[in-house]
């Protein structure tokens, strides 16, 4: 047993809202530069990669609709802008030798997503005490609505929509 600590989206992005899309997109853009070329031998990557991006090769663990990073218990996030209503999480287990790596990254996205998500963005760690706001020890989403996402963004796939992980995402962008 252990001991978890990450941020929620809350309320929720829109995929419908042009302003939500956009920002997802600069976000993912700012992770993928930060992080592409990152390493860390704590990782679960053999070759200590911390970022897998839909279609790397190479690692133990693929997906068409996640960004992964290969640290803790693999936090992750939609790769598609058009599927951001479905980044309502981003944690690990932090406790332990195989997981405690995961923390520092977790805090980093914190910060990143805080630049383009703002008040929206929800800090939370089950260490915290438990006060008035039981938020702030275990998030604003309980663990059956965030799998339950999951379950839904893996049914959507994102292989058919245009961008969606490679070639260009129709502004002459590289998608992520």
């Amino acid at each position: 047993m252990g001991f978890d600590c990450g941020f929620d989206i809350f309320p929720t992005l829109d995929a419908a809202n042009e302003a939500d899309k956009r920002a997802y997109r600069e976000f993912l853009d700012e992770i993928v530069d930060k992080y592409q070329d990152a390493y860390d031998k704590r990782g679960c990557r053999k070759d200590g990669k911390v970022l897998q991006l839909p279609g790397d090769l190479g690692g133990d663990f693929s997906s068409k609709d996640y960004i992964l990073f290969m640290v803790g218990e693999c936090p992750n996030m939609p790769a598609n802008p058009d599927r951001c209503d479905y980044f309502l999480r981003f944690s690990s287990k932090v406790s332990g030798s195989l997981t405690a790596c995961a923390e520092p990254y977790i805090r980093n996205v914190h910060l990143i997503a805080k630049k383009y998500f703002g008040d929206r963005v929800h800090w939370w760690h089950e260490l915290n005490d438990l006060d008035e706001d039981s938020r702030k020890c275990w998030g604003y989403y309980d663990w059956s609505a965030v799998n339950e996402a999951d379950k839904k963004l893996s049914a959507l796939g994102t292989a058919e929509d245009p961008g969606s992980q490679s070639g260009n995402d129709g502004d002459g962008q590289r998608a992520r």
